[in-house]
């Protein structure tokens, strides 16, 4: 119970922009995890936050502990390889590596019935913002206008965000679409 609530606070934490705090939390959840599961869902949120702290060292000590883990454990909707794909993508972006997200966008695994459906919005999003910095317009406006589409179906506001975020200035359709989506979401569920 220890690791999941340290897991769990530090991943509110990260969200909160209070990124060095997030991963002492996750640090300790990964140190403390009861199980195998329990730690290698404690790494993926460990990796996203030392990628957003921008600690390329960290970062890729816990992917590579990941990816050893990847093959011994059940994957759940948090571990696994999609998932797992997007975070080494973003995380690659933040810590100032974008050649090889560039280089490992079109790798991603088919996702599965274990991903969550968030995860395929997600990782549209951060393959968007990938290929937008591969100078791949055309292919970050696909990307982008299938996660607005989904992120509807789904009702994930904070992903419409990260599209208007991502989109701001450079895609001035993308940005549009999801604004307006964003907008629609929040009447829906305000009703």
């Amino acid at each position: 119970m220890t690791s999941y609530a340290l897991r769990m606070h530090g991943n509110e934490l990260r969200k909160a922009g209070l990124r060095g705090a997030a991963v002492e939390r996750l640090c300790r959840a990964v140190a403390v995890a009861p199980d195998e599961r329990a730690r290698g869902a404690s790494l993926a949120l460990l990796a996203r936050a030392a990628g957003a702290l921008g600690n390329c060292v960290l970062f890729d000590r816990v992917m590579r502990e990941s990816d050893e883990l990847l093959s011994a454990v059940e994957h759940t909707s948090l571990f696994n390889p999609f998932s797992l794909h997007e975070i080494r993508l973003r995380g690659l972006v933040a810590t100032g590596r974008a050649r090889e997200a560039i280089r490992l966008v079109g790798a991603s695994p088919a996702p599965t019935t274990t991903v969550a459906l968030q995860w395929r919005v997600i990782e549209l999003v951060t393959v968007g913002h990938v290929q937008l910095l591969a100078g791949d317009r055309n292919g970050a406006a696909e990307s982008l206008d299938a996660a607005v589409r989904e992120a509807v179906v789904q009702r994930l506001p904070h992903q419409l965000q990260r599209i208007m975020r991502t989109a701001a200035g450079k895609l001035p359709a993308a940005y549009e679409a999801a604004a307006h989506a964003l907008h629609r979401v929040r009447s829906e569920m305000a009703a």
